[in-house]
């Protein structure tokens, strides 16, 4: 599941932070065999995006207007009809993940994987011209991811087990591995044509990542959050516990991140309960949506526009996986 550095909102955001091409960076994280982002929960960690910019929404600065009567700023028009679909957040407790409106926007987990598979081998083809020998591959194994933390711990087994801790995930994806072979082989393959065909990564507009930070404000902010946690707090003074604010995240005050202090389990046990007692989770993640609705329908042309970018990626990459059928 996704964790804080795991969005599409830091992707979209990537030529406001002056970062290098999303492609050569991606990879050479495929190359060393790097957790992929799991993109598909939709930008579940919103937070990181641009926090301080101007808002990109008249309607945003009044924080309980209802998400559906928001317009874009500077407009007399009425706000476009947005759907019951683009309002809401869905929550899978079993499975562990929050997946927002945005992630429409963005390739699925089996996308992505083809593209990672179908890049490394063609990196790993580039890179043994190159040095002028074979490298080696390794075969995917795949990994048992823990669940969302985007509002904090809620999965009760692993409270149980791990705490606060961040279980670990396992698993590797499949690569060329060759530690002798230099970084700038590497880069330089990345940005072949082959390679570069089969690249999905696209930068988004500065504007869409200026109104994606706006409306995560505007959730933090909301009626619908403060509601939230409000109940949620409530819950833990019965038990005698209080939220432990500031940059903790939602977690219990006097907890801490190792799985071996069983008192911070303890905490993190009825963290987990009282967050399902009073649905914090899904209101959290229904309250970001809301918030999150009104920028899908004004950069609608933009987010489709990079779909389809990515989706001709991906129409490459399963090209070149049929073509080269001696892939393990």
């Amino acid at each position: 599941m996704s964790t804080p550095d795991d969005d599409l909102a830091r992707r979209l955001r990537a030529r406001a932070d002056a970062e290098a091409p999303a492609m050569s960076v991606d990879l050479a994280a495929v190359v060393r065999g790097g957790r992929r982002r799991r993109l598909a929960r939709g930008g579940a960690a919103l937070a990181v995006t641009a926090l301080a910019v101007a808002g990109a929404w008249s309607g945003v600065r009044a924080l309980d207007t209802a998400p559906h009567e928001l317009q874009p700023a500077g407009t007399s028009s009425p706000a476009p009809t947005l759907t019951e679909a683009d309002l809401h957040a869905e929550v899978d407790p079993v499975a562990g993940t929050i997946t927002f409106p945005l992630a429409r926007y963005d390739l699925t987990e089996d996308e992505w994987a083809v593209v990672g598979r179908a890049r490394a081998w063609e990196m790993k083809r580039c890179a043994e011209v190159e040095v002028g020998r074979e490298i080696a591959w390794e075969t995917a194994v795949p990994g048992d991811p823990h669940s969302d933390r985007t509002f904090g711990v809620w999965d009760l087994g692993e409270a149980q087990e791990y705490g606060y801790a961040v279980p670990p995930e396992g698993g590797r994806p499949a690569g060329a591995v060759d530690a002798d072979v230099p970084q700038t082989v590497w880069e330089a393959c990345g940005k072949s044509a082959a390679v570069r065909a089969m690249s999905p990564e696209v930068d988004g507009s500065d504007e869409l990542a200026a109104a994606l930070g706006t409306a995560w404000e505007a959730a933090q902010a909301s009626e619908a959050t403060r509601a939230a946690v409000a109940d949620w707090t409530a819950c833990l003074a019965e038990h005698g516990l209080e939220p432990a604010g500031g940059d903790s995240g939602y977690t219990v005050a006097g907890a801490s991140l190792s799985r071996w202090d069983r008192d911070s389990v303890a905490l993190a046990v009825t963290d987990v309960q009282c967050k399902t007692a009073v649905d914090f989770v899904q209101r959290m993640a229904d309250a970001r949506a809301a918030a999150q609705a009104p920028v899908l329908v004004t950069f609608r042309d933009e987010l489709e526009a990079r779909l389809a970018h990515q989706r001709a990626a991906v129409a490459e990459a399963e090209a070149y996986l049929a073509a080269h059928p001696e892939i393990p």
